[in-house]
């Protein structure tokens, strides 16, 4: 699926993919929203594509990689994602730019919230990615995650089981603060990740 924005004739489009694994569905949805919302803050075509069908060569052709995942079980990653972890680990992306979301359940498996993440995290460094779009963890409440660096997450975090009421808004947000970081880093040979945090987007 391909998601279009109005053509820009004055400079390149970035190119961006996202890719995600999913076990029923949830995290799909989650990554067409984040494609539509990136192609609207970017204006430029996002393409979304499911991992456990991506030829991962077209990664090396991107700008911008979001990979998103689900935390499936006890900390475990989804199939597509076990299955080709080391593949992902194994190309060369140095110069790309990987953002990460991942989707769980922080009230049910509090102790492995979005665990998944911190693998996919190693794999796109192991390729040499520079990783963007550190997201805060203020109003979640969980009691552990590998997906931590330092007070943040290493990507945006999602809960559809308990705060799916929030996820567009974060999604909004995240996608923002996505094309911040992807401009900085286009000014600069270090980009600068940006946190965010918002009452907003707070449960209740």
């Amino acid at each position: 699926m391909t998601t279009q924005a109005d053509p820009q004739t004055h400079r390149r489009e970035p190119r961006v993919m996202v890719v995600y694994a999913t076990m029923f569905g949830a995290t799909e949805e989650v990554a067409e929203t984040v494609s539509h919302a990136l192609a609207a803050e970017l204006d430029a075509e996002v393409q979304c594509r499911d991992a456990g069908w991506l030829d991962f060569a077209e990664l090396e052709d991107q700008d911008l990689i979001v990979i998103g995942s689900c935390t499936w079980n006890i900390g475990q990653l989804p199939s597509d994602w076990e299955a080709r972890l080391q593949e992902l680990a194994q190309r060369d992306l140095r110069g790309k730019l990987v953002a990460l979301f991942g989707t769980g359940d922080a009230r049910g498996y509090p102790d492995t919230y979005l665990d998944a993440l911190d693998a996919i995290a190693k794999a796109a460094t192991a390729a040499g990615a520079t990783l963007i779009g550190e997201w805060s963890t203020a109003g979640y409440r969980f009691a552990g995650s590998l997906a931590l660096r330092g007070s943040n997450f290493v990507g945006l975090a999602l809960d559809q089981d308990n705060d799916d009421d929030l996820t567009d808004a974060r999604i909004g947000v995240w996608c923002a603060q996505l094309a911040n970081e992807v401009e900085r880093a286009g000014r600069s040979s270090t980009p600068v990740t940006g946190i965010v945090a918002s009452e907003c987007l707070t449960p209740t």
